[in-house]
């Protein structure tokens, strides 16, 4: 999904701090994403479009005084020969709170990533390691190609007052927000499709301040998305093939770079039950 949070495209991005050794970084706050306006993130003193296959952790989700959280898996790994991150990034619990609001209006349909940027032309982002730091020992936070990574959702760390750590120096990276859907590949119809759309706008407006709603832009599709043109998604009811859809049009994806997608607008004439097979190497992306 490419939901930055600036206020451009569909993805409006979000500022975070750049890493700092020891005092909390100082964040300013705007938005990047295709379909999350500038301010759409209130967020963190910190501060996002993108999917990254991992082994799967089920982080604590926290649940608000007044609902439950639906369960979320966040994806992490560790690397036993790579020096652990150690470079404070950003405070944890402002982006916690941020994602948490994604994850509970949207029905966890949507979650929210970072996206971490080269603040400096020197900077590297290919090896870049991230761990959240509580009072126990770092947990490994798995980054995709391109440096996003899904915020986890634990309220005992966020409690701690806990801190993403990388393995950068002192200001080399910024970070955008990301809205991505979370729904299983297997698991997308064209009903889903509209679904997501909904909840993703929902979720774009409680994370943006009232005061910049008025300037904020919105989220305007859900594309299946390949790097390559030539890909196709099929249109399925039962065993029987309905349609086969080209992925043709252009975008780009969460870190920018070009794919061909079909594009979904919500206002799609097709029966809702129809089932949505992706190609092996598609993307979901919001924009």
């Amino acid at each position: 999904m490419r939901t930055w949070i600036a206020c451009a495209g569909w993805l409006c991005v979000v500022s975070l701090g750049q890493a700092q050794e020891h005092a909390p970084p100082a964040i300013p706050a705007p938005l990047q994403s295709a379909s999350v306006p500038p301010a759409a993130v209130a967020p963190p003193p910190l501060v996002p479009a993108l999917p990254a296959p991992a082994t799967p952790v089920a982080p604590t989700a926290s649940a608000g005084a007044e609902e439950t959280l639906p369960s979320q898996t966040v994806t992490v790994t560790a690397s036993s020969d790579a020096k652990a991150p150690r470079v404070r990034f950003t405070a944890y619990r402002d982006s916690y709170l941020t994602a948490r609001k994604v994850w509970q209006v949207s029905s966890g349909s949507v979650v929210m990533a970072l996206r971490l940027i080269p603040a400096k032309l020197s900077a590297t982002i290919d090896d870049v390691r991230v761990a959240l730091q509580g009072n126990g020992a770092p947990m490994p936070i798995k980054v995709s190609d391109g440096g996003v990574f899904v915020v986890p959702l634990n309220e005992d760390i966020a409690a701690q007052d806990g801190t993403f750590l990388v393995n950068k120096s002192r200001g080399e990276l910024t970070a955008n927000i990301v809205l991505q859907p979370s729904v299983a590949r297997d698991a997308w119809n064209v009903k889903r499709v509209g679904q997501v759309l909904q909840d993703a706008r929902r979720a774009v407006r409680a994370i943006t301040p009232w005061y910049k709603r008025p300037f904020a832009s919105d989220v305007q599709s859900l594309a299946f998305c390949a790097a390559e043109r030539g890909s196709a998604l099929q249109l399925v009811e039962g065993e029987q093939l309905i349609a086969t859809l080209p992925m043709n049009e252009a975008a780009v994806n969460d870190i920018n770079q070009p794919v061909f997608c079909k594009i979904f607008d919500g206002e799609d004439k097709y029966p809702g039950h129809y089932r949505v097979v992706l190609p092996e190497q598609a993307t979901v992306l919001l924009l």
